[in-house]
C-alpha cells in the first residue's frame, strides 16, 4: 500500500459521524470514471447515429483492507464492524457520502458492489467498494427511457427516431412503408389519404411520403 497522503471517509448520507468509516489504509489506486451518455438513432438509410447526452454519473471503483488488531495500521475498530457496515448501507440502499480529500470527490453515492478477499494467514480484511453516484430527481414515468423491470431484466427503450419524410425507392408499398416507420402494416391507409395516394402498390422512385 502506498503512503497515506490523503483521508478517505464513507459516511451514511449527511447524518452525524456515529456511522462513518473512515478508511486507515488508502487504497493502492482508485479508479474514478465518468462515463458520456450517449443515444442512438437509426437513420433512413439504416446507419446508427450516436449522439452525446451529457456526462453520467461518476464511478469509483477501489480496494483496500480493514486492519486487525495487532496490525501497526490497527484504529481500534473491528474489521468486522466496518464490513458490517458497509453491508448494511448496501443491502438497505442508503445513499452514502465519500469524501476523498485533496480531490473534488464530495457527493453521495450508492455501494453497488461490496467484495470481501480473505488470504490465508492473515488476519487483515480485504475488501472491495463499487460505488455509483446517488442523484434524487422526481420525473413522469414518460421521462423514464428505460430501467430494471421486476425480474431484474433492463428495458431499453427504443431509440430509432421515426424521420418525419420518407423518400421511396422504385418499386415500393406503402404496406412496407407503414409497418416499418409506423410498426403496422395495416396502417398504410393513413398514409395513403395523408399523402393523396390511391395507388398503394409499386411506388415511384423518389417520391416523399409525409410520415407525421
Amino acid at each position: 500500500m502506498a503512503q497515506k497522503t490523503r483521508m478517505m471517509v464513507l459516511r451514511r448520507g449527511d447524518e452525524d459521524d456515529s456511522q462513518r468509516l473512515v478508511l486507515p489504509v488508502n487504497p493502492k489506486d482508485v479508479v474514478i470514471s465518468r462515463p458520456q451518455n450517449t443515444l442512438s438513432y437509426v437513420t433512413v438509410r439504416g446507419e446508427t447515429v450516436h449522439a452525446a447526452r451529457g456526462s453520467g454519473l461518476t464511478q469509483v471503483s477501489l480496494e483496500t483492507f480493514l486492519p486487525a488488531e495487532g496490525s501497526p495500521f490497527y484504529s481500534g475498530s473491528s474489521p468486522l464492524e466496518g464490513l458490517a457496515m458497509l453491508r448494511q448501507w448496501e443491502r438497505e440502499g442508503v445513499p452514502v457520502r465519500l469524501l476523498i480529500s485533496g480531490t473534488d470527490i464530495d457527493d453521495l453515492f450508492l455501494i453497488v458492489g461490496l467484495r470481501q478477499k480473505l488470504r490465508e494467514g492473515d488476519e487483515d480484511l480485504g475488501i472491495g467498494i463499487d460505488l455509483k453516484e446517488y442523484k434524487f430527481v422526481t420525473m413522469a414515468e414518460t421521462d423514464v427511457l428505460g430501467g430494471e423491470t421486476a425480474g431484474g431484466l433492463y428495458q431499453r427503450a427504443d431509440e430509432r427516431s421515426t424521420p418525419a419524410v420518407y423518400v421511396t425507392g422504385e418499386g415500393e408499398d406503402l404496406w412496407a412503408v407503414a409497418r416499418r416507420y409506423l410498426g403496422d402494416g395495416s396502417r398504410w391507409k393513413e398514409l395513403a389519404e395523408k399523402n393523396g395516394i390511391s395507388d398503394p402498390h409499386g411506388l415511384s422512385g423518389g417520391k416523399e411520403i409525409y410520415l407525421a
